[in-house]
């Protein structure tokens, strides 16, 4: 058995220990005379939030996320591209499946010092106990691969993480087996993807979106952890739960620095929205993705920062990776009905506090194309 499908049977149980914050945290027997509309059939599940980056490019960003969170007490789950470990002049040793020798949507590593340098950003983090997922290789679209397209693309991110392309990869602390997550590059899914991920034994994906409220289900082997769809509080745009998306809605995916508090508040605003109807509500998982950019004068990565600091030590809030999620819902995988229904005994709603189910937005309202997202991804740029 590899240790990716080990990795995803793990059941390991988490209430003693996913709380941050515990001490003084409420307990079912200090809240029950406050009411839940809910029958209390199960034990209150932790808030997980889930704070993840797309991309790996940009050194400077790696080093400020780490310190960030190390400030913090929080961990992130890095989705890396593969293209990034490699140099420029070795860029033919990647063939994208449909795009040929030495093509990328987002260019590539550049010399053989940036690259090892790029890796050692990596061990350090993992060794800081963030997680490392894939975000495939050259950041194409991917929504009309086959299941050999996404095989070769599997394959390849391996061969260029743990082994190298154009430079000798060092020992990471970790090997590929340990890489257990996926988000599709511009979210491009097909059947293809979901018939490849259970056999390269990951155990969950990231590259659909749902409601607010949506607690995570095992399709074929594999969980769902799906991004929020969400109106953004004070333009009631629709977004998806990730940086980009809001870029998009607020500026057209061009620079706009000069709103950079008005959208710096928006986001932060809809974040809490999105915190306070999941942890006064049923709970379920917060799924908030970012890139290595600093878009619109940065505004979305400060009001990342904000958000976290405001909701990662309250009680019974896990600020997490991916991997302490999957543990979480392979432990509870057959209390999934109870979950998504909310049936325990729910922390009293303060007034003013969001409401127990945000809005469902309609997928078709989401802003920002493929293209965009390809052509704007991990971009260093300070816009």
């Amino acid at each position: 058995m590899t240790l990716r499908r080990l990795f995803a049977a793990t059941t390991l149980a988490l209430a003693a220990t996913a709380i941050a914050g515990c001490s003084g945290a409420p307990s079912e027997d200090d809240d029950a005379s406050a009411g839940s509309n809910q029958a209390a059939t199960i034990a209150r599940p932790p808030q997980f939030v889930i704070l993840a980056f797309d991309g790996s490019y940009n050194l400077p960003f790696w080093r400020e996320s780490r310190a960030f969170a190390a400030s913090n007490n929080l961990k992130f789950t890095y989705f890396i591209s593969g293209v990034y470990f490699i140099p420029n002049a070795a860029k033919a040793g990647y063939v994208g499946p449909r795009n040929g020798a030495g093509k990328s949507a987002i260019g590539w590593g550049g010399t053989a010092a940036e690259i090892a340098e790029r890796y050692e950003e990596v061990r350090l983090a993992a060794a800081a106990g963030h997680e490392i997922a894939s975000h495939a290789n050259g950041h194409f679209d991917g929504s009309s691969w086959s299941e050999s397209d996404w095989n070769s693309e599997f394959d390849q991110f391996d061969k260029i993480m743990f082994e190298g392309v154009g430079v000798r990869a060092p020992r990471l602390g970790f090997g590929a087996r340990d890489v257990v997550g996926f988000r599709a590059p511009q979210l491009g899914h097909s059947p293809g993807l979901f018939r490849t991920l259970p056999n390269k034994s990951y155990a969950y994906d990231t590259s659909k979106s749902d409601a607010a409220n949506y607690w995570p289900e095992k399709n074929n082997g594999v969980w769902n952890f799906p991004l929020a769809r969400l109106r953004i509080v004070g333009s009631n745009k629709a977004t998806l739960s990730m940086d980009y998306n809001f870029y998009v809605a607020d500026s057209r995916g061009e620079p706009n620095a000069a709103n950079k508090e008005t959208y710096k508040k928006q986001m932060i605003d809809t974040y809490m929205a999105y915190f306070q109807a999941n942890y006064f509500g049923n709970r379920a998982p917060l799924h908030i993705g970012h890139h290595f950019s600093k878009w619109n004068g940065g505004a979305y990565w400060e009001a990342m920062q904000a958000f976290a600091k405001r909701v990662c030590g309250q009680p019974e809030v896990k600020c997490g990776t991916y991997k302490d999620l999957v543990k979480f819902v392979e432990e509870n995988k057959d209390k999934r009905r109870e979950l998504q229904a909310g049936s325990f005994t729910q922390l009293p709603r303060p007034p003013g506090a969001a409401s127990s189910a945000l809005e469902d937005v309609p997928e078709s309202e989401i802003a920002g194309t493929a293209e965009d997202h390809a052509a704007h991804d991990d971009n260093e740029a300070n816009e």
